[in-house]
């Protein structure tokens, strides 16, 4: 669909018709210092929206809001994505989220992939170090279920200096010499499950 001219009839309709889309109808005379966090967010949402997109990049969408106003955002993002038949990128660190609003999910590590998979089997079996310990910090509202958190060693090192081998080694409570010397290849654990490790079959018994 073509984009309209600016200041014509069908932009201000399409405007008001993007605003409705994303919850703010009524609101087009608001000042940005008038909105919530949560309305500022959907109000981001509709000036991607508005240009009809195939694709849309959402980064960190929902990491300032609290929690109830982050699943309004979510379902949002879900029911437009349905609704216009986008595709979502979604880049966060909650795992949580990721779950929430994902399908497949990428972990990265210092600029390099290290875990790829649907992402329930990615939070209930991760096959890698890194993505085991983003999935321990994930809260559990139960209060009888136990999780251990994983703590990281060290500090990320420099993307302009990365170690040797595998990236995550100087972090990683099972790294061996291995790790310091071969980088590890991206392969598949399990079916349609993959990872970036040398010992993911040991450690996590992936099969």
């Amino acid at each position: 669909m073509p984009i309209p001219q600016p200041f014509g009839d069908d932009t201000v309709n399409l405007a008001f018709d993007t605003l409705r889309r994303v919850g703010l109808e009524g609101m087009e005379n608001k000042r940005a210092d008038a909105l919530s966090g949560g309305q500022r967010q959907r109000v981001g949402i509709a000036r991607a929206l508005i240009v009809n997109p195939e694709l849309i990049v959402a980064d960190e969408p929902v990491s300032a809001l609290d929690v109830s106003i982050q699943a309004q955002v979510l379902n949002l993002l879900a029911d437009l994505k349905d609704e216009f038949r986008l595709s979502l990128i979604m880049i966060s660190h909650n795992m949580a989220v990721i779950q929430h609003a994902c399908e497949r999910v990428a972990v990265m590590y210092l600029g390099q992939l290290v875990e790829m998979a649907d992402a329930d089997e990615i939070v209930i079996a991760p096959c890698h170090p890194y993505t085991e310990a983003l999935v321990s910090a994930v809260p559990i509202p139960d209060p009888r279920a136990k999780r251990s958190r994983i703590i990281l060693k060290g500090d990320v090192p420099s993307p302009v200096d990365p170690p040797a081998g595998c990236r995550f080694h100087p972090r990683c409570k099972h790294a061996k010499a291995l790790c310091t010397t071969e980088p590890p290849q991206l392969r598949e654990i399990r079916p349609r499950h993959l990872a970036a490790c040398h010992f993911s079959e040991q450690i996590y018994g992936a099969a």
